[in-house]
């Protein structure tokens, strides 16, 4: 064989392969829900946001901004109402930091493995 024909048909299996590649793994994130390399953070975070949770708080609160912090990055996630600012977006939260998940809300702060818990997220 050439040298042409030999990099030529190296190239169109390297391209095979990478197509593969990607397309096995963007199948494994929808079928499992989750993304490859992800930490246990963001897992979390997705499944309470696919679960419709939501997380009441405040600026004001202390608890509200640890339970943020545990998330770090994936907080963004998480549906946040905040009650310091607008009242009438939170009817029937008692206090916060509040989770509203499965039509239950929890007060207080949560750790993953509660969250993970009550939402069904195991």
């Amino acid at each position: 064989m050439q040298t042409k024909t030999k990099v030529l048909i190296t190239f169109i299996i390297t391209i095979i392969l990478v197509t593969g590649l990607y397309s096995f793994t963007d199948w494994f994130s929808k079928v499992t829900g989750y993304f490859a390399g992800e930490d246990e953070k963001t897992k979390v975070a997705y499944c309470l946001e696919q679960e419709g949770a939501e997380f009441y708080g405040s600026v004001y609160c202390s608890e509200c901004e640890k339970q943020a912090e545990l998330f770090g990055t994936a907080f963004k996630q998480v549906k946040y109402i905040d009650c310091g600012k607008d009242k009438s977006l939170c009817p029937n939260i008692r206090s916060v930091p509040s989770w509203y998940i499965n039509k239950t809300i929890y007060y207080g702060y949560k750790n993953l493995t509660e969250l993970k818990y009550l939402s069904n997220c195991d």
